[in-house]
């Protein structure tokens, strides 16, 4: 069974957008937000611009930026203006009731996956998803799949997969959930990780050797992460060039999950690629051989008009 029904999102809808992470690209910004404009009421603080090293802002502005959208009545929706680092530092200050009262979906990814795992935690779906810097220049086929995502539309979602390993046991479905490993692997031991019992787990990355992704993997094995699941799919591992020793990451996950008790696929287009499809968190998708699929019934049963 899915979360429940997210706040409606349509055309015309009031989005905000927040940098709970890093700092962005102020051009690339300004043509995602014009984009959103000819669908969405967007808005933004004027400080979002900030800037403080590696983060957008401070720990207290970009804070209080996330936690006024989540709060604002009249907005319908939450979009990160791009990943990087800062968002885990936010967790302790979010509230999770609010996220669950608010019913609000956030979308973003890398980075933002830990907001995803506290939306999970929350019982509140979730798009893993483009961000605003990242729309400026996306195609029009990964732009209107990022609409259909958020605003929960008909159209049914299918993924023709590779198997990694043969479980006997097929079809399975759970709750889609997880995002970028190295992010999911910091939340470890954490009040924040993501809810696990009988979830699909989506994992990316970029620029992680083989080596550190092997030593990811085995954490989450070792804290019996994967205990708990009906399955895995693998999205996209980019700049992740073998060392000298010639190991790939291709090699780490087929070690890792050949023999797994659970069906885990490989060749989700999502992650830090060109072509990022929208993931939808907190749905229900089945996995049936190499076919993964989002049911059209389900995502029929969300169709409502945004709320005024």
């Amino acid at each position: 069974m899915s979360f429940a029904p997210p706040r409606p999102v349509g055309a015309g809808s009031r989005v905000a957008i927040v940098a709970p992470a890093g700092p962005f690209n102020e051009e690339s910004f300004e043509k995602g937000i014009a984009w959103l404009s000819t669908r969405y009421e967007v808005r933004h603080r004027s400080d979002i611009f900030s800037k403080a090293g590696y983060l957008a802002g401070n720990d207290a502005r970009r804070l209080a930026e996330l936690n006024e959208a989540v709060l604002a009545p009249d907005i319908d929706a939450i979009v990160c203006a791009r990943g990087g680092f800062g968002a885990t530092r936010l967790l302790p200050g979010i509230n999770l009731e609010a996220v669950r009262s608010a019913n609000k979906m956030i979308v973003g990814f890398s980075d933002i996956t830990a907001l995803h795992a506290l939306w999970a935690q929350a019982g509140v779906r979730s798009v893993h998803a483009p961000m605003v810097a990242a729309l400026a220049d996306a195609s029009e086929i990964i732009r209107r799949k990022w609409i259909s995502a958020l605003e929960q539309a008909a159209e049914p979602l299918h993924w023709n997969l590779q198997a990694i390993n043969h479980p006997t046991d097929l079809p399975v479905s759970g709750i889609l959930t997880g995002g970028n490993l190295a992010v999911l692997g910091a939340l470890i031991g954490t009040p924040y990780a993501p809810p696990l019992d009988g979830r699909i787990l989506f994992i990316e990355d970029v620029g992680e050797r083989p080596y550190r992704v092997d030593r990811l993997l085995t954490t989450m094995a070792q804290a019996g992460w994967f205990d708990r699941l009906n399955g895995i799919l693998i999205g996209a591992f980019t700049e992740g060039e073998p060392g000298a020793d010639g190991i790939t990451i291709d090699e780490v996950l087929a070690g890792h999950f050949a023999k797994a008790p659970f069906p885990v696929l490989r060749g989700l287009p999502a992650g830090h690629i060109d072509d990022n499809e929208s993931l939808p968190f907190g749905t229900k998708v089945t996995i049936d051989g190499g076919l993964v699929s989002v049911a059209e019934e389900e995502r029929e049963s969300n169709l409502l008009p945004p709320s005024r």
